[in-house]
């Protein structure tokens, strides 16, 4: 069953193009189709990207210039978008860490309304609405995915 130079091409596209949808997803950057939610999980985007750095590399010499372009551009776009993801949520556990140091006395948090905000279900330590319990999934884009 030879296939065809450009069948190959379409079909190496295309499994560059579910590597980077997925990415693209576990970065929170779209909706899952599954769940209609935003998920972010960095550990899976992260996983995403490598799939397609390990194309490239098993691929090296194999590709024409255009597919060669089109993996150094999506590990471009992806390595851009990981760094400002992973960045951010750095940002939030930074000024989450700040913030709760000094709003311990302070009480309910309405700077920062979340699920738990006012209903008393972190009964009021911040470790345990950081913890990726079902109840934070909604919480900054559903940051951690879960």
């Amino acid at each position: 069953m030879a296939q065809s130079s450009e069948t190959q091409d379409a079909l190496f596209v295309n499994l560059v193009m579910i590597f980077k949808t997925a990415a693209f997803q576990q970065l929170g950057k779209t909706l899952n189709p599954m769940s209609g939610k935003v998920e972010k999980n960095l550990e899976q985007a992260r996983f995403s990207i490598d799939m397609i750095e390990m194309l490239k590399e098993k691929t090296r010499g194999n590709l024409s210039g255009d597919l060669d372009r089109l993996v150094d551009s999506t590990l471009l776009e992806l390595r851009m978008n990981y760094v400002e993801e992973a960045n951010a949520e750095a940002a939030a556990k930074d000024s989450g860490s700040a913030e709760d140091a000094g709003a311990g006395e302070a009480g309910s948090g309405t700077d920062q309304p979340g699920p738990e905000a006012g209903t008393g279900k972190a009964g009021g330590k911040p470790e345990e609405a950081d913890s990726g319990g079902a109840g934070s999934s909604d919480e900054k884009k559903g940051s951690r995915g879960e």
